[in-house]
């Protein structure tokens, strides 16, 4: 950054542009910088679209850090489920999922207000590329959202596939979801004896700060013993519009990839944290409802063979398409790709397309694959063209 003028040390850097936020009675600041080519720091890309940014733009700016309440420039806007990679192709086919699987609305983006909360960027960073901590809901919303899924999943199974799963997201336990901190790794995130982590309350316009440090069990405590109350279960921030309301499902997504990775490689947690894994591993087992997976999984692939064999030629798959459209045909083969996804994932591998003969399991891991990526602010162009055919096509075979 620093270079040379009229003989002194100086430097190019433009101070970040700073938006006004009325609700917090503070005004935008005049300073050095150029709005052609620089953004505000609550902005995440300088790159968004403009869908992207208009949904942004649902969420206030006076919003504080989903976790510690706190209100600032240094938050980003985080999004739960991300695709892979910068490819509009593997964001559409991850939108397309979670609306075949009926855990969102229907006209869900991944940039939309249900996706995303504001954060502190450090514990941004934390959670999203060390891996040293996770949030899911509370066990109170964990049990209820389980007993809603285990419902419509009976109703799907009475009506022969023939039917949608349907949530109430204007209604409990959606609209007072309660989220929970769970630590995987808590002597890497407070690593010095005396390291908190401050979180606070709102009363009226004011905010009450409270430390909650790491006990000898693991978990984060008013104090550092293990008698000492646990970080209590806290709920998504200011009020939303209904359809904007954080998505718990979306969360736990999120969460079940953390929780997965960790039991690889486990090691002892508190009782409530082991409690608060495996009820969110159960919950998104049940979302993954095989039978409903496994007609989304057709379906997809009948896109797949249609878009494939696009007489306009609009795209070139590479090699030659076998009769269910997913890559090159090589026979008997449980998992083939006609091409190789990038490895921005937070599973640290590439899993490849599966083919005709995969397992349910082989399935799941890759659609959990085209979830897991990096929240690392690269925003998508919409879909456009060739994906509203794909769109086209998917009603055709309904």
């Amino acid at each position: 950054m620093a270079t040379i003028r009229n003989g002194r040390i100086s430097t190019t850097f433009k101070y970040t542009k700073i938006i006004g936020v009325p609700d917090l009675s503070l005004e935008s600041l005049e300073r050095e910088y150029s709005d052609k080519d620089l953004q505000s720091v609550a902005s995440v890309s300088s790159s968004a679209s403009t869908r992207a940014a208009q949904e942004r733009r649902k969420i206030s700016r006076a919003e504080g850090c989903f976790i510690t309440k706190q209100p600032g420039y240094h938050l980003e806007r985080v999004h739960w489920v991300n695709a892979v990679r910068k490819d509009a192709m593997l964001k559409f086919e991850v939108e397309t999922l979670l609306r075949d699987l009926g855990i969102v609305r229907q006209k869900f983006s991944l940039d939309a207000p249900s996706n995303l909360t504001p954060l502190d960027r450090n514990i941004h960073y934390t959670l999203d590329k060390l891996g040293f901590l996770a949030v899911t809901c509370s066990k109170a919303t964990l049990q209820s959202l389980i007993s809603l899924v285990e419902k419509e999943n009976s109703e799907w199974q009475d009506r022969g596939g023939d039917y949608m799963r349907h949530f109430r997201f204007n209604q409990p336990p959606f609209t007072d979801a309660m989220y929970e901190l769970v630590l995987l790794h808590p002597r890497h995130y407070l690593q010095k004896k005396g390291s908190a982590l401050t979180v606070f309350t709102e009363h009226e316009d004011d905010l009450s700060g409270k430390m909650y440090l790491v006990s000898p069990d693991g978990a984060l405590r008013e104090g550092s013993e293990n008698n000492k109350p646990r970080l209590p279960a806290f709920t998504s921030n200011r009020a939303r519009a209904s359809e904007d309301v954080l998505n718990p499902f979306l969360v736990c997504l999120n969460a079940e990839i953390a929780f997965r990775r960790f039991r690889r490689r486990p090691h002892p947690l508190c009782a409530e944290y082991t409690e608060l894994i495996d009820l969110t591993i159960d919950l998104v087992h049940k979302i993954y409802f095989k039978p409903l997976v496994d007609q989304i999984e057709w379906k997809l692939n009948q896109s797949r063979l249609a878009y494939s064999k696009d007489a306009e030629g609009d795209v070139n798959m590479g090699g030659t398409v076998d009769e269910f459209g997913t890559g090159e045909a090589v026979g008997n083969d449980k998992t083939i790709t006609s091409r190789v996804i990038g490895k921005k994932s937070r599973t640290g591998t590439v899993v490849k397309r599966p083919g005709p003969f995969a397992s349910h399991d082989e399935i799941i891991e890759y659609n959990q694959y085209l979830m897991s990526g990096y929240d690392i602010h690269a925003d998508f162009m919409s879909p456009i063209g060739v994906f509203e055919k794909v769109q086209q096509w998917q009603v055709d075979i309904q």
